[in-house]
């Protein structure tokens, strides 16, 4: 497995050399360092951009921020705990988050918690429902999530400090630099979070116990242009939280977790006229420590450590054909400390292709394939083809794929009960997508069908531990509709932005909705601004939730609508403009759950001062 080391570095110099003379008069769009055009390139499939100014006037957590933009719902052990998503009415091991191009769900547990991950530290967040395994590799099969930092050149010097405050002591700090001159460019950015999370549960005459958090996160990113042809980047980042686990019952024992990461990636972009090359070297550190006799030092934990290879090549080999070539090489080690896990390591070498071309300005399609090879499991050939067409008012995208989830560490080296036996997870998926475009308004309707088997799950054996087998097929189909709506005129504004989800994720064998997947979810955010003052009611709509593999209604969670207030005015000081924002979350009071017995709060208060300069 070492050999593929050497071959992804042979394919990375041999693009060099090869295409270094290319001068065609075909051109490449202007490089975009935080996308390149290789990783996202997908033309069959629908993406949801977040941009900046999303992500900067958002008070809470990434949980709340995608719950509230996105169709994905989240799960929720109480508010700022454990965060599991259902994209598209898959689980949380099958979406996948990358970090600047680079994959980032944990070795160890094959997912992301949404709680744990520091959003306001990126410049743009993009959402890409349905399989995507071709060009992101495993757990895309009910999408993926980007975050994306943005480096640029010759920009001037930007500032940016945001102080938050609001109910149950909750803190916020976040600071964030950039600046970019002719051949550097530099950002930096800084993260504090604190809550005493102790909330009242509406009509049960206590507070949430056991509930506090804390986070801090830093990273930084640089780039420099060596010449027109080549530019090397480097992003860091760091994070670490403290989060006790909120009681059930002011009787039980309390615990707490600790999570931490640290990640560093190099890039080297290559480009000519007619081609462009990037080349990946990263690591990625993870641990856990998991407390579980507060107040005594009573632990568990574990940890891994990624080496990461990888190198995308796209070519314009015709004005209307373009091929793209990807080698991907990782190693991960990882062990338990007081817990079952011991010292393993899984090694992955991947091979993948994709291949564009345009009938017409209108008309193209796209073919994808992908090879894995990994020493303790049979890894599927993956493939992915797809369709689009477009005019000024009309866009459609059709797109089929063969997507996996392979095992996590703990699923195939857990003692006792994990399984080198097991199988990855394979999807099969269609999807069908229409946009639609007039004047301000755009709608989006995308229908799907998922079709998943050799499922892994732990369940409980005549030895009295639980074994983790390829158990369940899942089939899949649903709905997703996005609509927007903007009109401006003199100095008023008005938005109207929306979307709904539909998704029927059914278990074959027991012909019943799959747990914590609703069947509904509608959000919808009215904005109205005048000059420097706004404000911006939104609804959330969430349809009963069955926690039981049965679907026993008894059981079930009811479903629930939140009304949140963002109010906002800019106001100008002796030529000092700042931004403050007043956040009112469940405006309503509504009592809801997402988990049994859970509680989430009811009407809460945040107040968050926004300053450049």
């Amino acid at each position: 497995m070492n050999k593929a080391v050497v071959y992804s570095l042979f394919f990375s110099t041999f693009s060099y050399i090869a295409y270094s003379q290319s001068n065609s008069s075909i051109e490449l769009d202007e490089l975009i360092i935080e996308k390149s055009k290789i990783s996202n390139q997908s033309k069959s499939q629908n993406s949801i951009v977040l941009n900046d100014s999303l992500v900067e006037n958002s008070v809470g957590t990434f949980t709340d921020f995608l719950q509230k933009n996105t169709t994905l719902y989240f799960k929720e052990n109480g508010y700022g705990m454990v965060s599991s998503p259902s994209f598209r009415g898959t689980t949380a091991q099958q979406t996948s988050v990358l970090w600047n191009g680079i994959k980032i769900n944990s070795s160890l547990l094959g997912q992301t918690d949404f709680n744990s991950t520091a959003f306001k530290s990126y410049d743009n967040i993009v959402v890409k429902p349905g399989g995507g395994s071709v060009l992101y590799g495993s757990s895309a099969i009910g999408g993926t999530i980007h975050l994306n930092n943005q480096l640029e050149f010759n920009r001037k010097t930007e500032n940016e400090i945001q102080l938050n405050y609001g109910s149950f002591n909750t803190q916020g700090i976040h600071y964030k630099i950039s600046t970019g001159f002719d051949k550097f460019a530099v950002n930096a950015h800084f993260g504090y979070n604190k809550s005493d999370n102790d909330y009242e549960w509406i009509g049960k005459n206590r507070k949430n116990i056991n509930g506090q958090f804390f986070n801090t996160d830093f990273g930084a990113e640089l780039a420099y242009k060596i010449n027109t042809n080549n530019t090397v980047e480097f992003y860091s980042s760091t994070y670490n939280d403290d989060r006790h686990f909120a009681l059930l019952t002011p009787y039980q024992t309390k615990t707490k977790y600790q999570n931490n990461y640290n990640r560093n990636l190099l890039k080297w972009h290559y480009k000519t006229n007619r081609f462009l090359n990037t080349f990946y070297v990263a690591n990625i550190k993870e641990s856990y420590s998991y407390f579980d006799q507060l107040p005594t030092d009573s632990k568990s934990g574990g940890k891994a450590n990624t080496l990461y290879f990888k190198n995308e090549s796209f070519y314009n080999v015709l004005q209307n054909f373009k091929l793209s070539g990807f080698l991907e090489y990782q190693k991960t080690t990882g062990e338990g400390q007081g817990s079952g896990l011991p010292f393993s390591t899984q090694e992955i070498f991947a091979v993948s292709v994709l291949g564009n071309y345009d009938f017409t300005n209108r008309l193209g399609i796209e073919i994808g394939a992908k090879n894995e090879m990994a020493k303790d499991y049979e890894n599927p050939f993956l493939f992915s083809a797809g369709l689009y067409y477009n005019t000024e008012f009309y866009q459609l995208k059709i797109n089929s794929s063969k997507n996996y989830r392979i095992p996590t560490f703990n699923d195939l080296y857990w003692q006792p009960g994990g399984n080198l036996n097991l199988k990855p997870e394979t999807s099969y998926q269609f999807d069908i997508n229409n946009n639609f475009k007039y004047k301000s308004v755009t709608f989006n309707i995308s229908t799907y069908y998922t079709s998943i088997t050799n499922m892994i799950r732990w369940i409980p054996t005549n030895a009295g531990f639980w074994e983790a087998n390829n158990f369940d097929e899942v089939t899949i189909y649903g709905a997703d509709l996005f609509f927007n709506l903007k009109k401006q005129w003199n100095n008023h504004t008005v938005q109207l932005n929306s979307n709904y989800g539909y998704t029927k994720s059914i278990d074959k064998k027991t012909e019943k909705q799959l747990t914590y997947t609703p069947l509904h979810k509608f959000n919808v955010q009215l904005f109205y601004g005048y000059k420097n003052f706004s404000i911006a009611p939104s609804f959330l709509y969430v349809d009963q939730i069955f926690t039981t593999a049965s679907n026993d209604k008894t059981s079930a969670l009811a479903g629930y609508g939140i009304i949140d207030v963002d109010i906002q005015q800019k106001i100008k000081i002796k030529n000092n403009p700042f931004i403050i924002n007043l956040k009112i979350k469940n405006s309503a009071n509504t009592v809801y759950t997402n988990m049994p017995e859970r509680v989430m709060p009811g009407r809460n208060y945040h107040i968050q001062l926004i300053k450049k300069f």
